[in-house]
């Protein structure tokens, strides 16, 4: 028999009382104990992935947007879930459809308490950029949730569970945002079991991130994942091997110019690119402008280009990519973001 130790004396009161006793616990509300009243918040930062050549396995968090995530112990079984800010009308209610809920309730059950949880999201990411909004979201919700139970997963365990917040907002349990929005920094999430490895960014590192204003089809992310193929030529992964890895050692050593060298694509950023009216020429333009490196981030439409600030003015490359999409017709907007570290908690008691 596991007893889970909690912080407070009456908490894990209750955990042993439950625990102990020889009759089923009622799930009456008349007769379920009391659980006492504990809440924890977790902020968590929004992300680019991929990267090009890192599909599925690289992310960046960004210190640009933050989602918060309060979790608070109900006297139910259920997960409930509400929304605030200014994102949170678009979001689901349903635990199940929500990116929230299935960290939530498998963490839950991990645990074996006879408890649910309220979850208060506030939602500060624009969901459908490409920029890891259901993932910090999913993030945040399993930090908040682990602290509260006090499961001590590790990276690797947290990293995993946040995945599945993913699966119910894409239909991919991927791992590449959640990862960067967890961990912070640059990360390298593979494996089977998953392994997830973060990486201190460049100091001079500045990422500008420039967003079309298109017209965004129905589940986005799902779309863009379906347009992957399943099978690739040889040739193709070499090539994306060869680039990932110089993403790779160029985080390791600091090398703006080598990760720029390795942002090039020929898997998913080649069937992907219709879906971001005008991306050839924006790329081309940056390029020219001498930037590091362009790619779509994650599903899009936002576009990245990683700048080495102490050669190039961010602001001065924003305003060249934005131009060449009004050339196409698409307006657009951007802006200047560093690395952000990750998830972390603002507020427990």
């Amino acid at each position: 028999m596991i007893l889970v130790v909690y912080p407070s004396a009456e908490l894990e009161a209750w955990v042993r009382n439950q625990l102990l006793s020889k009759e089923e616990p009622s799930l009456s509300e008349e007769s379920r104990p009391m659980i006492p009243n504990k809440a924890v918040t977790v902020e968590a930062y929004c992300s680019t992935a991929n990267l090009g050549a890192g599909f599925d396995v690289f992310g960046l968090a960004l210190n640009k947007y933050a989602d918060r995530v309060q979790v608070r112990t109900a006297n139910t079984r259920n997960v409930r879930i509400k929304a605030l800010g200014p994102y949170g009308r678009e979001l689901p209610r349903a635990p199940d459809k929500n990116s929230a809920g299935p960290p939530a309730r498998a963490l839950l059950d991990r645990s074996g308490l006879n408890m649910g949880v309220e979850i208060t999201i506030e939602k500060n990411i624009p969901p459908g950029l490409g920029l890891g909004s259901s993932g910090a979201t999913a993030a945040a919700c399993t930090k908040a949730m682990n602290h509260l139970l006090r499961l001590d997963l590790s990276n690797d365990e947290l990293v995993n569970t946040a995945s599945l917040g993913e699966a119910a907002s894409s239909g991919s349990a991927h791992t590449d945002n959640v990862g960067a929005s967890l961990l912070g920094g640059f990360v390298i999430a593979y494996g089977n079991p998953l392994r997830a490895v973060s990486v201190k960014p460049p100091p001079k590192l500045s990422v500008v991130v420039v967003s079309p204003k298109t017209r965004l089809p129905k589940n986005k992310t799902s779309l863009a994942r379906r347009l992957v193929p399943q099978k690739i030529s040889v040739k193709e992964a070499v090539l994306n091997i060869g680039r990932a890895s110089a993403i790779a050692l160029g985080f390791a050593n600091g090398d703006i110019d080598l990760i720029g060298s390795g942002m090039e694509d020929a898997i998913a950023e080649p069937r992907r690119e219709r879906l971001v009216p005008g991306y050839k020429m924006v790329k081309k333009a940056a390029l020219t402008a001498h930037v590091s490196g362009v790619a779509i981030s994650g599903a899009g439409p936002s576009v990245v280009a990683f700048v080495d600030k102490t050669k190039q003015d961010p602001k001065k490359i924003g305003r060249v990519m934005v131009k060449e999409f009004s050339k196409n017709q698409v307006e657009s907007t951007f802006f200047v973001a560093k690395p952000a570290g990750g998830a972390h908690i603002i507020r427990s008691n």
